[in-house]
């Protein structure tokens, strides 16, 4: 699996896809619940999938942070387009 990568590119991937698809779970329900889809309301969510008082989860969260405004800002940008 994933030939061709060091065991820290294969973390740094795997790490990704974890706070990515932790971010958009956040955002489904996030969407689902009602809430208007912004930062703040999306990361409550986050809470749902893991501890963020957790010391030793803080880089995660701040790459599902990440994956959030990228998430957010793609869905203004196809507003925008869209008008």
């Amino acid at each position: 699996m994933l030939t061709g990568m060091t065991e820290d590119q294969r973390n740094e991937f795997l790490e990704r896809i974890t706070a990515t698809t932790i971010a958009n779970q956040a955002i489904l329900k996030c969407s689902i619940s009602g809430f208007p889809l912004t930062a703040d309301n999306v990361v409550a969510f986050v809470g749902d999938f893991l501890d963020p008082e957790n010391p030793n989860l803080q880089e995660l969260i701040e790459k599902i942070g990440h994956a959030i405004d990228e998430v957010l800002d793609c869905q203004g940008q196809a507003m925008r387009l869209a008008r």
